[in-house]
C-alpha cells in the first residue's frame, strides 16, 4: 500500500528539512513524502531538490491558507492512505508511518488519530487512562471539539481527526469533499462533519496511540493564525467564523436557538487559550489586557465575522478535483 505523508510547510525552513530527515528515515518500504511549500523560498527549495530523493514531491506555491494547502497536497499525492504532518511538528520513532498502516487492514477504518507528545519523547500513561479514552475526540452538544490526544488506550469510533499526526483513506476525502478553503480556524472539525455525513455503515475513525509525533508551538513562521500584536483578536475572529460558518450551516436549529450559549462560549474557549500553555512565554499584564480586548472587542466581531460575512466566503469554497 503506498502512503503519501503530505506536508504543509510556511517560512519554517530549519523544522522543514528537520522533519524531512526524520521521515526520509521511516522503516515503511513503500511511501512518498507530498511537501506543499508556501514560503516562496528559493534557497529552501535548492536544498530539498539537493537530496535527489525520488520519495519527495515538492510542491511550491504561494501562500494558499490551512485547508487549502491541506487540499492542494491531497490532489497531488499518489497514495491509497495520506498520512498529514505539519512543517512543526515530527514523528517519534522510524515506525510512525507502519504504526499508522496496520490500522487499514481493516477496510472499515477510514482514518487514524495517532497519539501528541509536548516532549522529544513519548509520553507517559496518563494517571486516569480510561477516562481519558472515554472523553477523549468528542464532539461537545455546542460541537466543540474535546481532543485529549495524549491517551494511552485505543479508542475506536471517535468523532473527528485532529490536524497533524493523522492518516485517512484518499477515497473517503473524495467522498467528503475535501477541507472547506474558506475556514481560517476549525478546518479540522468542518472536515469532520462532512465525513460524518459521508461515512457508511460500520465505517470508523479510531484513535491509536502507538504513532507518536512531537507536536511544538515554539517553532518561528507558520500562517502567523495566532502571533503578532493583535494574536488573540485572531483567535477571536477564527471561533466566531467557525461557529457562525461551520456550526451554523451544520447544525443550523441548534446554533439559532442557542447563540447566546454560542457568544459565551466563544468568549470563554479564547480566555481559556490566552492563559494556556501555548502562550506561558507571554507576559502576566499581556495576557491580562488580551483577556479585557477580548471582552471589549466580541460584540463587533460577531457582527463583522459572524452575522455580516457572507455564508458562501466561509464554507462554500469548494475542494477541486480532490
Amino acid at each position: 500500500m503506498l502512503v503519501s505523508v503530505v506536508v504543509r510547510s510556511h517560512r519554517r525552513p530549519h523544522a522543514l528539512l528537520e522533519l524531512i530527515d526524520r521521515l526520509r528515515a521511516q522503516d515503511y518500504p513503500d511511501f512518498e513524502v507530498v511537501i506543499v511549500e508556501q514560503s516562496e523560498d528559493t534557497g529552501l527549495v535548492r536544498r530539498i531538490d539537493s537530496l535527489a530523493d525520488p520519495r519527495i514531491v515538492l510542491v511550491v506555491r504561494p501562500p494558499l491558507g490551512a485547508p487549502a494547502a491541506r487540499n492542494e497536497g491531497v490532489r497531488r499525492a499518489r497514495g491509497e492512505v495520506l498520512l498529514f504532518i505539519d512543517d512543526d511538528d515530527v514523528p517519534l520513532g522510524d515506525d510512525w508511518i507502519s504504526a499508522h498502516v496496520r490500522n487499514y487492514a481493516d477496510p472499515a477504518c477510514l482514518g487514524v488519530n495517532g497519539r501528541l507528545s509536548s516532549r522529544p519523547d513519548p509520553p507517559a500513561a496518563p494517571r486516569f487512562p480510561r477516562l481519558v479514552r472515554w472523553a477523549a475526540f468528542r464532539h461537545t452538544f455546542l460541537k466543540d471539539p474535546r481532543t485529549l490526544a495524549f491517551g494511552s488506550l485505543r479508542k475506536q469510533g471517535i468523532d473527528f481527526l485532529v490536524g497533524s499526526n493523522v492518516s485517512v483513506r484518499k477515497s473517503a476525502i473524495a467522498r467528503a469533499g475535501g477541507w472547506d478553503e474558506g475556514v481560517p480556524m476549525g478546518e479540522e472539525q468542518s472536515f469532520a462533519f462532512r465525513l460524518a455525513r459521508a461515512r457508511r455503515a460500520g465505517e470508523y475513525l479510531v484513535y491509536d496511540p502507538k504513532p507518536i509525533a512531537w507536536r511544538r508551538v515554539d517553532i518561528d513562521g507558520g500562517l502567523d493564525r495566532r502571533s503578532g500584536p493583535d494574536w488573540y483578536l485572531k483567535d477571536l475572529a477564527g471561533r466566531v467564523i467557525y461557529y457562525h460558518g461551520v456550526v451554523g450551516h451544520y447544525f443550523p436549529w441548534r446554533f439559532r436557538l442557542l447563540y447566546p450559549l454560542y457568544v459565551l462560549r466563544t468568549w470563554q474557549q479564547v480566555v481559556a487559550w490566552i492563559w494556556d500553555a501555548d502562550n506561558a512565554g507571554r507576559t502576566l499584564p499581556e495576557r491580562l489586557r488580551a483577556s479585557v480586548g477580548t471582552l471589549a472587542a466580541l460584540p463587533a466581531m460577531e457582527w463583522r465575522h459572524g452575522w455580516r460575512r457572507p455564508r458562501e466566503a466561509i464554507r462554500r469554497v469548494q475542494a477541486r478535483d480532490i
